[in-house]
Parts: structure tokens; C-alpha cells; sequence
């Protein structure tokens, strides 16, 4: 095995599955690194049981996971290895991704998040460093790493609902405020409270670095270094926050942004309700709005997504 990649303090692997004949990426799962001692054995506990769920979703959308491995107390995931750009780094080259485009990413997000949300798995850290686009597929990493109910929240980050910089626990709603928030950074290029933007940098997140080989594989896309998402440091907390920054280039795209990205969570859209304005939009721009698959007919060019 080799490393090719870290985030929160873990180290992923590049490795070759016999069984599978394929490369594979490697990486522990830990529970998250802002716990303390004391929450650790449950947080283990909770560790295990998400990334079982995990590795049950199978989805064009999400990351695959091949197997889970357990080894002296200590738990590894085995997923597919990748190759493309995180919507971090396209944005960075683009500036911002085209409202057609744009809506076609987030057609296919949301259809990967719905399909987690219907087997009642969250996922708690969506964000633009976590979606990688690859020449046939828009792919979330990251599953299976969710904070555990009743322990502490985690670090601020420019992508975390409102309520969960309260301590609220996450749910289907805080989720669908990330992937807006994720959405709406492709589009207007910088995240949805314009202080993130000053106190983070562009982005409001850490800089995405690529591994030599192109790769990508679970959990998260591009290496997160610490400040612009810990305390202290570098974004809002929930009580600096109002309703965010309204966007400016979305156009048709912005009833789903506002609609999604309201403060209080019982007024936000559903995701059915966001999904039917995201068809339409596509509809209006002659792009299939079609459930994603293995192969899909993707309106970005061969050069976006390398």
C-alpha cells in the first residue's frame, strides 16, 4: 500500500485488491478527531455501525464501498479509487460552474443523497471538497462518517447547516442546507455567508491538493487541513449568522438555493420539491434529467473533469 491522500489527521491509501483485480483506496475509520476522551468507546460503537451503512448504499452517486476490515481493535473501509476534480478545484479553475452545469451536478447529488436518506443514512459533511466529478459520474464521498447523537458537534465549517453549529443533531434537513450550501458554492464560486468568504479565503475551506495520480477514493476528496473548519479559527458560528448571502448568477437555480438554504429547517424545501425545480430547469436547457447511472450522458466536456 501507498499513501496518496490525508484528512482530519487520517491517512488514505492506494492499494490493489487481489480479490477484486483492481486498485482500491484504504482508509481507517476513527471517530471524529474534536471528541474527547471520554466519548470515545461509544463514538467506536457508532464508528462501526456507520460505516456498515455505508457500505450498504449502492448508488451511482455515491462512492462504492467494497469491504470493511476490522484488524486489532481497529476499522479500515475499502472503496473505489477515482479520477477526476472536486468540485473544489473545478471551481477553482473555472471560477464557477455554469447554471446548466451546475444544475446537472446537483440533479445528480441530490438523487444520491435522497437514496441515503431512504435507507436512513446520513451523511454530515457534505461539502465541495466531497464531490468529485469524474468523466461519467458526479460522486459524494464521505459516507460514513457522521457525528454521533448526543455528543459534540462538529468543528464550524461554511457547509454546516445553522442548527448544527447549535448543537442540534443532524438530520435530512441539516443535509439538504450542505448540499445547497455545496451547490451554490459551484455556481457562484464562493460559499453562502460572504464573512466565510473573508475569514476562510474563496473557497471557505481548506486548500484541496491532488494526489499525483488523479485519484480520489472515500471520505472526502482533497486533504482538509484544520482552520477553516475549527472553532476559533476561521468561519461564523450560528449566532454571527443570518439568512445567507442571496445569489447573485444562480438564476433559475436560485429558487432551489434559497429554498434549500433557509435558517429555519421546517421551512426549507423538501427534496422532492427540489428535485422537481432542478428537472424543469434541465428540462428548459435540453439536458436528460434522468437518474444517474454507471454511464450517463454527461453534459460537462471531457476537459472539466480532468
Amino acid at each position: 500500500m501507498s499513501p496518496f491522500h490525508r484528512e482530519d489527521g487520517g491517512v488514505m491509501w492506494r492499494a490493489h485488491d487481489s480479490r477484486l483485480k483492481r486498485d482500491v483506496v484504504v482508509r481507517e475509520v476513527r471517530p471524529p478527531a474534536h471528541l474527547d476522551g471520554s466519548d470515545l468507546p461509544s463514538a467506536r460503537l457508532h464508528a462501526l455501525g456507520e460505516a456498515r451503512s455505508a457500505a450498504r448504499l449502492d448508488h451511482p452517486a455515491i462512492v462504492t464501498v467494497h469491504d470493511l476490515l476490522e484488524d486489532q481493535g481497529r476499522l479500515w473501509m475499502v472503496t473505489e479509487l477515482l479520477r477526476g476534480l472536486t468540485l473544489t478545484e473545478t471551481v477553482r479553475h473555472l471560477g464557477r460552474l455554469p447554471v446548466h452545469w451546475a444544475a446537472w451536478v446537483g440533479f445528480q447529488l441530490l438523487a444520491g443523497i435522497r437514496y441515503a436518506h431512504a435507507a436512513e443514512v446520513l451523511h454530515d459533511g457534505i461539502r465541495p471538497s466531497r464531490v468529485l466529478l469524474t468523466e461519467e459520474r458526479v460522486v459524494l464521498t464521505g459516507f460514513g462518517f457522521a457525528t454521533p447523537e448526543n455528543m459534540p458537534a462538529p468543528p464550524p465549517s461554511p457547509y454546516a447547516a445553522p442548527e448544527r453549529l447549535l448543537g442540534r443533531r443532524p438530520d435530512q434537513a441539516s443535509d439538504l442546507w450542505s448540499f445547497a450550501a455545496t451547490l451554490y458554492y459551484g455556481v457562484e464560486g464562493r460559499p453562502p455567508y460572504p464573512a466565510d468568504e473573508v475569514r476562510s479565503g474563496r473557497t471557505g475551506e481548506p486548500e484541496a491538493v491532488t494526489a499525483a495520480s488523479g485519484a480520489y477514493g472515500d471520505a472526502g476528496s482533497a486533504p482538509e487541513d484544520a482552520s477553516a473548519d475549527r472553532p476559533g479559527g476561521s468561519v461564523l458560528t450560528a449566532d454571527d449568522r443570518g439568512e445567507p448571502d442571496p445569489p447573485r448568477k444562480a438564476g433559475p437555480l436560485r429558487p432551489v438555493l434559497e429554498g434549500l438554504l433557509r435558517v429555519d429547517p421546517e421551512r426549507r424545501l423538501t427534496a422532492e420539491a427540489a428535485t422537481a425545480l432542478l428537472v424543469e430547469l434541465l428540462k428548459k436547457e435540453g439536458i436528460a434529467a434522468t437518474l444517474p447511472g454507471r454511464r450517463t450522458e454527461s453534459p460537462l466536456p471531457p476537459s472539466f473533469t480532468k
